[in-house]
């Protein structure tokens, strides 16, 4: 049976909590927030700005500055959806080992024995783990600029938007936290993306609550690192139970 939303929200609450109270995670995850939080911090005032910019109103008539003040909103809500998602990509593709090091312990906190398993695997290779981060940071950015472009459609664009834009976040975020799972397993971007929509309902049950945290400027990037140890409870719980099932 294919797992479901609830099922992902489970793993994301248990993950969660696993995380907090594990100090190997704690003491791993710190680098790698504080790498995120620039980025993250940085993209949310440039976007921020820039919206602010565009959709100035001097002397246009009422209906227009009603319909800017929507833009500017549905605006803004894309820049705080979208500036985590592209910090931890961008992060990712640079320092591709701190996602790496943050998942094995959130991993040997869940499920010491299959952490072991993976950690002992050879995995892809590092050429293909940054090119992989790569495709991922071009898709993202070409798919949120066209939901930026849709917010420009009167009302309705301001809506389907974000609203676009927090699914797209959630499945890129899923996929993202379960790259370096992918990476022991060695699985080519054909067969992420097979998992990732078999597995879909659980992965955006665990995501969605993560991108919404997320998207809090300042205080989002602080879980940042534990959603990516706690990703490991979906692995084990979701994941790997419905592969042994099967």
């Amino acid at each position: 049976m294919t797992p479901s939303l609830t099922a992902g929200l489970g793993a994301a609450r248990r993950g969660l909590t696993q995380a907090w109270t594990s100090p190997e995670v704690r003491k791993t995850y710190a680098q790698l927030v504080a790498a995120l939080f620039f980025f993250a911090t940085a993209l949310d005032v440039a976007g921020i700005w820039a919206v602010w910019m565009w959709t100035r109103a001097s002397d246009a008539p009422w209906w227009s500055v009603v319909a800017l003040m929507f833009l500017r909103i549905a605006g803004i809500a894309i820049v705080l959806l979208v500036a985590p998602i592209i910090a931890l990509l961008v992060v990712n593709v640079v320092l591709p080992f701190l996602g790496d090091r943050v998942f094995m312990a959130g991993m040997r906190q869940r499920a010491p024995a299959r952490a072991q398993e993976l950690e002992m695997a050879p995995g892809l290779p590092l050429a293909q783990v940054v090119v992989n981060a790569l495709l991922r940071l071009a898709t993202f950015l070409v798919i949120g600029f066209a939901l930026v472009l849709l917010s420009f459609v009167p009302v309705i664009g301001s809506i389907a938007g974000p609203v676009l834009q927090t699914w797209r976040s959630a499945v890129t975020l899923g996929w993202e936290l379960l790259d370096p799972y992918f990476d022991k397993l060695r699985l080519d971007r054909p067969a992420q993306r097979a998992l990732l929509r078999y597995h879909q309902a659980a992965v955006l049950g665990f995501s969605l609550p993560f991108v919404f945290v997320m998207a809090i400027p300042f205080v989002g990037a602080l879980v940042f690192g534990l959603a990516q140890a706690a990703i490991a409870t979906l692995v084990v719980d979701v994941i790997e139970c419905d592969r042994r099932e099967g």
